[in-house]
């Protein structure tokens, strides 16, 4: 269980938005997703604002919640999320991280 907080602490933002998307693949509430991506419910509420203004979630009220469901245009961007994991094995903040990543070494 330790190392799963270390593991969440490091994701990209990247990653956290797949995360949400994948967990928003069905009408969840805000709470459903925040325990399925493993946020805090802050981290959650500005992610959420965040992929509603940009469409890729979208939220509708239920009874007296909120639900929400990933978009066309989200499902878009969890298809290229998937194909650039595909394409580029290691996270590319991890390989900055750990010194692998040098932009400033790299030649035409």
């Amino acid at each position: 269980m330790f190392g799963t907080n270390q593991t969440m602490k490091n994701r990209s933002r990247y990653e956290v938005i797949a995360a949400i998307l994948k967990s928003a693949g069905r009408d969840e509430t805000r709470t459903k997703i925040m325990y399925k991506a493993m946020l805090s419910n802050d981290q959650c509420k500005l992610y959420l604002d965040s992929l509603l203004g940009s469409g890729l979630i979208e939220g509708s009220s239920s009874g007296n919640k909120v639900v929400y469901r990933i978009t066309q245009k989200g499902n878009k961007f969890l298809s290229y999320y998937d194909q650039m994991r595909l394409l580029l094995p290691v996270v590319v903040e991890e390989s900055h991280e750990g010194g692998l990543y040098n932009p400033s070494a790299q030649t035409d």
